[in-house]
């Protein structure tokens, strides 16, 4: 698999991508920093053949997912954490569908290297759909909610 014209790469951000993947114990994690860009994922890919069949376990929550990522009414993760969809266990949902939400308004949070990180709209509207579960592993740029 050499090839000469290929580059060096440094395995320092592939490393650290793969000790974040198993700490959060996610599937696949990925890195961009201006021309440099790396995914690190570990299993196997299911790509469905046929809109048609049915699919079974968790890839159909993937399926819905992906369907939203171009979606401009998207809320996305701007990190990789935890999320949780209230202040505190036993508190009310920061929001539930049907809410009405302003830009700005904290939607929920993203725990990330034990640091709470408030999550805010960046759209005004109702909420239509909430992608997550709580305390549910996310990935940088998943969709979370659907706003409009």
């Amino acid at each position: 698999m050499s090839d000469k014209s290929k580059k060096n790469i440094d395995p320092k951000p592939i490393k650290d991508l793969a000790k974040i993947l198993e700490e959060l114990n996610l599937t696949e994690v990925s890195y961009s920093d201006g021309n440099f860009s790396v995914t690190v994922a570990k299993g196997a890919r299911i790509q469905p053949v046929d809109k048609d069949i049915p699919i079974q376990n968790n890839s159909e929550i993937q399926v819905s997912e992906d369907d939203y990522k171009n979606d401009p009414r998207v809320i996305k993760s701007p990190m990789v954490g935890t999320v949780y969809l209230q202040p505190e266990p036993g508190a009310n949902k920061f929001v539930n569908i049907g809410d009405s939400v302003k830009s700005g308004q904290t939607i929920l949070i993203v725990e990330a290297m034990k640091t709470m990180n408030p999550i805010e709209s960046s759209l005004q509207g109702k909420v239509i759909k909430v992608l997550v579960e709580n305390e549910q592993a996310v990935e940088f740029g998943q969709p979370l909610m659907l706003i409009g």
